[in-house]
């Protein structure tokens, strides 16, 4: 089977990619993974067939979009920035993926990466959908949380209304470019497949609700392991005898990093217990450190996040579910699109506190966190038994037995 993984976004949305290709040229398909130059590097050094889409990345572009996304509190709004962004460089795509498409027998894509799943229907090959934060209605759950089934339903069908008029119209320009008639609620419906729709997070964090397409399945979590990648010696150290916190903010960009590194430092400069900061892609670092706070750079959260005692982070959800696997609690500084949601998930199971807006977050919130995470037994063991249970889920495996199962 010739399978196309076209993909966008940040790290979290690309390294499932990473996994689920891996995957599927273990059980010798062949496999093309086509996404920003970016990430050419990493697929050639995973050993990934790479095709390269959109433009050249560019860091100050990103830095200026996240920037644009934070000054705004307002979900609608932040997601014209991100379509305002993205259409154009998806219109420009549409012409190579359709190419790709035609030599494929199959085109797996997130949602939102809209000019993938045009290019599949104009080239009448099968596609499915994988999303790592699914945008289905619900009855379980609504954009506002858990308000029960009636409410949730209700805030559903005003959050599809308000998606359509939003979005139906940059995003029908991108099914233009494929020659194809335009779809009506092109994010939440018209872009899912209707074939496979998988849900790559573990049931036990969210299982398949009665209200989703009867295509979608919950795979479990795509894990890249990379058992191979060399830790820097000094981290290895550092993170020999007692488990340290660990804090990071993933590929958040656009916040002042040496305000928020020195929130950090103040917030854990009395605390008995050594700290890992990640660095992230927004470069937090660059003050005066305690000799008990360690500033490291990308490191996988594989190897990291189980030597942690606790972590706390953005909400992405590559890295809330992470830590799941880690099985220690969490802490949600969420920032934008589906982080507060993870917060709120993280509560409800009882592996975290409750979530705050990254604006709000300060060195006694943080601080009051941390210390709760690290003396709450129940939370530790809740965190720790569920943990356990996700190590045993064989995500990968289940996504890619389902895909060949539709092919």
């Amino acid at each position: 089977m010739r399978v196309l993984l076209a993909t966008t976004g940040s790290d979290g949305d690309i390294r499932p990619f990473f996994a689920l290709a891996k995957g599927l040229l273990q059980k010798g398909h062949e496999v093309r993974l086509a996404t920003s130059d970016h990430y050419q590097a990493k697929a050639k050094a995973l050993g990934i067939p790479f095709e390269v889409i959109g433009p050249p990345w560019d860091d100050k572009v990103a830095e200026a979009t996240f920037a644009k996304l934070l000054r705004l509190s307002d979900p609608m709004k932040q997601l014209a920035v991100v379509l305002d962004e993205l259409a154009e460089d998806e219109r420009n795509s549409v012409p190579r993926l359709m190419e790709l498409s035609a030599e494929s027998d199959l085109v797996a894509y997130p949602p939102l990466l809209v000019a993938a799943v045009a290019a599949a229907r104009a080239t009448n090959v099968k596609h499915v959908s994988v999303q790592f934060a699914p945008v289905h209605a619900s009855r379980g759950y609504s954009p506002l949380g858990n308000l029960g089934p009636f409410l949730n339903g209700l805030v559903w069908k005003l959050a599809e209304r308000m998606m359509r008029k939003a979005t139906d119209g940059i995003l029908n320009s991108i099914v233009a470019e494929a020659g194809i008639p335009p779809w009506s609620d092109v994010l939440m419906k018209a872009s899912t497949s209707t074939l496979l729709d998988l849900v790559a997070v573990s049931p036990l964090v969210l299982p398949k609700d009665p209200a989703w397409p009867a295509a979608s399945q919950v795979s479990g979590y795509l894990y890249l392991d990379e058992p191979d990648f060399n830790v820097d010696p000094a981290l290895v150290s550092f993170c020999e005898g007692d488990a340290p916190v660990v804090i990071g903010f993933g590929s958040m960009l656009g916040f002042d990093q040496r305000a928020v590194t020195e929130m950090i430092v103040n917030a854990v400069r009395t605390l008995k217990r050594k700290v890992v900061i990640q660095s992230g892609w927004a470069g937090l670092g660059g003050v005066d450190l305690p000799s008990h706070v360690h500033v490291t750079k990308f490191v996988p959260h594989g190897w990291l996040f189980p030597k942690a005692a606790c972590v706390v982070h953005h909400g992405g959800a590559g890295t809330t579910g992470a830590v799941f696997r880690a099985g220690v609690p969490q802490a949600i500084v969420w920032h934008l699109g589906d982080q507060p949601m993870w917060g709120r998930i993280i509560e409800a199971r009882g592996v975290g506190p409750k979530t705050i807006v990254h604006s709000k977050v300060s060195s006694e919130w943080l601080r009051k966190q941390i210390d709760r995470m690290l003396t709450d037994e129940t939370m530790k063991a809740t965190a720790k038994a569920m943990g356990e249970k996700i190590r045993a889920e064989d995500g990968v495996g289940n996504a890619v037995a389902a895909i060949e199962a539709v092919v």
